[in-house]
C-alpha cells in the first residue's frame, strides 16, 4: 500500500495558463526544504485556455503532482472542497494559484501545527493588488460577520492549513452551499494566526469580480446567520412604526392647524413607494434563503470530476456532495 504523505497541498486553477510553471517551481523550491513527503493537488475548474494541457504535462514528469479536472466551471469553493476531498496528506494547505498566497509560508505553518494547533490561518496585513477602500471595506465585513454570526472572522481567505481531523470533520459536512472560511469557523478546534502581505498578481487577472465577491459574501451572510431575516422584520416594524407616527401627525395638523396639509396625491405615491421597497427588500432577502434551500432539497453535487490524473482512487472516500470519476 503506497504510504500517505505528511502534507497536502490542495490548488485551485481557473484559466492560469501564464503562471502555472512559476507556480510549480516556487511550491517545488519550497517543498523541497521541508524535510516532508508531499503532494500537489491541482484542481483544473474548467478553464478554457491551456491549463488542462500544462497540469497534465506536469502530472506526467512528477509523481507528487495529483490533478483533477472538473467536467465545467463549478466555482472557486467547489474545488477548494473536491482538493480537500482528495488529498491525503496528514495535514493539508489550501491556497490560490496566483501566487499571492505566497508558498514561502508554508514551513510558518507547519511550525505552528507542530506546536499543536489543528487549524493555521493566514492573516491579510495588507493586499497590494487591492485599493484601500476595498481592504477596509474586507475588513468591516468580516467584523459584521463576526457580530451576526457569534463566530470569528478576521482578514483572511481560503489561505489555511488543516490537520487529518479537521479534514475528515469537512468532508462527512454534507451541506452544498460551501463557504469554506466560515466552515472552518464553525468547526471549532485550536487555531493559530500567521500575518502575511499579499503581493500583487503577476500573471493573468483577477478571477473574482464584482459579482463573484457579492456572491460569495451572500453565501457567508446566508449560510451562517439569520441575521438579514430578522433584519427584515425590524425594518418592517420601524417601518409601521413611522408610518403610525406619520397618520397621527396628519389626524392632529388637520384638526389643530389652521393651515393643515393639503392633501394631494404626491403624499400617497411617495408612501406607496416606500412601503413597496421595503416589501421588495423583505422579499429578496427571504427569496436568498430559499434559493439556498432549493439548491440543498434538489441534491445536485457540488462539483463533477472528469478526469483525474495521478490521483489513488481506491484510497479515495466518496464524497457526500461531490461526484468522483
Amino acid at each position: 500500500m503506497e504510504r500517505k504523505p505528511d502534507l497536502s497541498i490542495v490548488v485551485p486553477l481557473f484559466n492560469e495558463e501564464e503562471g502555472i510553471p512559476a507556480l510549480l517551481a516556487e511550491l517545488k523550491r519550497v517543498t523541497s526544504m521541508l524535510g516532508r513527503s508531499y503532494e500537489i493537488v491541482l484542481i483544473d475548474d474548467g478553464s478554457t485556455d491551456a491549463t488542462a494541457q500544462l497540469l497534465e504535462q506536469a502530472s506526467q514528469t512528477d509523481q507528487n503532482i495529483k490533478v483533477l479536472r472538473f467536467s465545467r466551471n463549478f466555482g472557486h469553493q467547489a474545488a477548494f472542497s473536491a482538493g480537500i476531498d482528495f488529498a491525503q496528506g496528514q495535514m493539508v494547505i489550501t491556497m490560490d494559484g496566483d501566487l499571492q498566497h505566497p508558498p514561502a509560508m508554508l514551513p510558518t505553518f507547519l511550525a505552528k501545527a507542530d506546536e499543536g494547533y489543528d487549524i493555521v490561518i493566514g492573516e491579510r496585513l495588507a493586499n497590494k493588488q487591492n485599493s484601500k477602500k476595498r481592504e477596509l471595506a474586507n475588513k468591516w465585513f468580516y467584523k459584521f460577520l463576526t457580530l451576526i454570526t457569534n463566530l470569528e472572522f478576521r482578514n483572511v481567505s481560503d489561505f489555511a492549513l488543516y490537520n487529518r481531523s479537521v479534514v475528515a470533520v469537512l468532508k462527512r459536512l454534507p451541506e452544498k452551499e460551501r463557504y469554506l472560511r466560515g466552515l472552518v469557523q464553525w468547526v471549532g478546534f485550536r487555531k493559530a494566526y500567521v500575518s502575511y502581505a499579499v503581493d500583487e498578481r503577476k500573471f493573468g487577472v483577477p478571477k473574482y469580480n464584482f459579482q463573484k465577491l457579492l456572491k460569495l459574501v451572500l453565501s457567508g451572510v446566508t449560510s451562517f446567520s439569520a441575521f438579514p431575516l430578522r433584519l427584515a422584520l425590524w425594518a418592517g416594524i420601524l417601518v409601521f412604526l413611522a408610518s403610525f407616527i406619520f397618520g397621527v401627525y396628519v389626524a392632529i395638523d388637520h384638526y389643530v392647524n389652521p393651515n393643515p396639509l393639503i392633501p394631494g396625491w404626491a403624499t400617497v405615491v411617495i408612501l406607496i413607494l416606500f412601503f413597496s421597497s421595503i416589501q421588495l427588500i423583505v422579499l429578496g432577502i427571504v427569496g436568498e434563503y430559499l434559493y439556498k434551500m432549493f439548491n440543498e432539497v434538489k441534491g445536485r453535487p457540488l462539483y463533477i470530476v472528469a478526469q483525474t490524473h495521478n490521483i489513488d482512487k481506491a484510497n479515495t472516500d466518496a464524497s457526500a456532495y461531490g461526484i468522483h470519476p
